[in-house]
């Protein structure tokens, strides 16, 4: 690297973490711009840090962005210059990328490092990362439509689940709108409202449910929804782009061993979860369907028990978020009223 670009951003690095500052990154990506240099510019964010800060405090999570800068680091060692943007956010710069298969072996050099994360004293701290990534000059010839780029990729991997790094690609991702912070409020309501009006569509859930497993796959991007009966799987839906298309039931009984009480709710973000809880026949069903994360929500009202509805993804992992698990939740007890109240089981619609 020409010894004129990288005295750019020497000495200029953020107090906390020691990596560079914003603004010197910032810097250093114009300067290369304007010499029209290819590099990979990747916008990098800690998945669900906010939880750790609210649930351990403020210097726990300080704790947390120094070691995720410390992987990132690692993981772009004599190659990248890596840049915190703010908070648990950070941006890197690889020079000299362009292709895409070369882009997606940069990016996954940064998910080798977070295979093993570990805060030490503090060992059920689970952290990921989600990473979106776009190239100059393909997908740009300035630094606004650049970062405008991998924004939308970063965006478009938040929404997929996080633990996951996007490439931008315009034939893909040219049409996302980042929504504003407000947002997320009314599209929640208006989440929730499609639910009960999917299921209000008729009196016949066989009708019905197939629409509503169809809502979750392409709204929330799961790759697979189903309903599970008392002993079989009744209803199924498999998203378009999912890479595994084969399910089948998982034990109830298995499930149920591992249900919270005070939430009907079973969930795993990480397949490898299981195997330290010493439930390595779950394990075993989920590994056998390529599931890698798993959510469960008893569909129950009062003492009657009907079966769950049950969320998989496949391939890499998945991180639940509330608002997601709160909409599947609105959903089983939604079924559960209506079969308690049509004194039905979820087999008579099968």
């Amino acid at each position: 690297m020409d010894a004129d670009l990288t005295s750019l951003i020497q000495n200029k690095y953020d107090p906390l973490t020691g990596v560079y500052e914003r603004f010197a990154i910032e810097d250093f990506a114009r300067k290369l711009i304007s010499q029209k240099k290819p590099f990979v510019f990747m916008l990098v964010d800690g998945d669900n840090f906010k939880n750790i800060n609210d649930g351990y405090g403020h210097s726990v999570g300080d704790k947390v962005i120094v070691l995720i800068a410390q992987k990132l680091k690692a993981a772009y060692e004599g190659r990248g210059f890596v840049g915190r943007f703010g908070g648990d956010e950070f941006v890197i710069i690889v020079p000299d990328v362009q292709e895409y298969d070369d882009t997606w072996q940069i990016c996954h050099q940064a998910f080798t490092q977070f295979e093993t994360f570990t805060v030490p004293d503090y060992p059920a701290i689970f952290m990921t990362i989600t990473m979106g990534a776009a190239r100059h000059t393909k997908d740009g010839t300035c630094y606004e439509q650049i970062f405008e780029k991998a924004d939308k990729a970063l965006y478009r991997g938040k929404q997929k689940g996080r633990s996951c790094f996007i490439i931008y690609l315009d034939e893909k991702h040219k049409d996302i709108k980042i929504h504003s912070s407000d947002a997320p409020g009314s599209n929640s309501m208006q989440l929730h409202n499609t639910i009960f009006s999917l299921l209000a569509k008729s009196d016949d859930l066989k009708k019905t449910l197939p629409y509503l497993l169809q809502f979750f796959t392409t709204t929330l991007m799961i790759d697979h929804v189903a309903i599970q009966g008392k002993s079989e799987m009744l209803f199924s839906e498999v998203y378009a782009l999912s890479r595994v298309k084969e399910f089948s039931y998982i034990d109830n009984a298995l499930i149920q061993l591992n249900v919270n009480k005070s939430t009907s709710i079973f969930y795993m973000n990480d397949l490898r979860q299981l195997a330290a809880v010493h439930q390595e026949a779950l394990m075993n069903q989920c590994e056998n369907q390529g599931v890698f994360s798993l959510f469960c929500a008893e569909i129950s009202y009062g003492d009657e028990f009907y079966g769950y509805l049950r969320a998989d993804a496949t391939v890499t992992l998945r991180i639940w978020q509330h608002e997601d698990m709160d909409l599947l939740v609105t959903a089983a007890k939604a079924i559960a009223l209506f079969l308690h109240f049509q004194k039905k089981t979820l087999e008579d619609y099968a």
